[in-house]
């Protein structure tokens, strides 16, 4: 089936990793065994919630001044533009923090969901969503990130999960990814292959 939407993570898949998790975990007071980030901080009372928050925002803040881009993004962006394939943004940061982004790098997305436009990854709904905005199907969708909530994410959402293999970690997800890339610039292989119907990782 022809792909005629891709969808990115932000972190690690745009741009370059930044968030130290154990870092941001240990000022909030956040153990281990207490699941991610925001699924933790949903379960705090109301003020423990606001300190929370604000030591994310400051570090999401922080990760925007040093941002810098994977690389072959802005060239594989503007593929992708000239294909005339519209660019989703889906991220577990703010909406804000995505448009700065592409404010700073001179980028463009046509759509943009944050973990305050609802569920956040690995639920489903950002990328039926932004696949509602666009006008096309999960299946005629792909979406690359570089952790398991985007594999377990595009996989509930019956679109195609595709692992930008860019890191030490990457191995542990790789089971749940259709295809592996080590490029962002490797997805066209995909896409001209129109090759999302269950093959083994690439």
């Amino acid at each position: 089936m022809t792909i005629r939407a891709v969808i990115f993570d932000l972190d690690g898949t745009i741009t370059q990793p930044y968030f130290d998790f154990g870092a941001i975990r240990e000022e909030i007071g956040i153990g281990e065994d207490e699941g991610p980030v925001l699924e933790a901080m949903e379960q705090m009372t109301a003020e423990q919630r606001q300190r929370a928050e604000r030591i994310l925002h400051h570090h999401e803040e922080q990760a925007l001044t040093a941002s810098s881009l994977n690389p072959g993004a802005r060239e594989t962006l503007a593929e992708l533009r000239r294909r005339a394939l519209p660019v989703g943004i889906l991220t577990r940061n703010r909406k804000c923090n995505a448009e700065a982004i592409a404010s700073k790098h001179g980028l463009h997305f046509d759509a943009i969901v944050g973990r305050e436009d609802g569920p956040v990854k690995p639920d489903a709904y950002g990328v039926l969503h932004l696949c509602q905005q666009f006008g096309v199907s999960p299946s005629e969708t792909i979406l690359v990130g570089d952790y398991v909530h985007d594999l377990q994410c595009a996989r509930a959402a019956g679109a195609t999960a595709v692992l930008i293999a860019n890191h030490r970690r990457a191995d542990e997800f790789a089971g749940q990814a259709d295809f592996r890339i080590k490029t962002l610039d490797e997805i066209f292989r995909i896409i001209d292959d129109k090759a999302q119907t269950g093959e083994a990782v690439a």
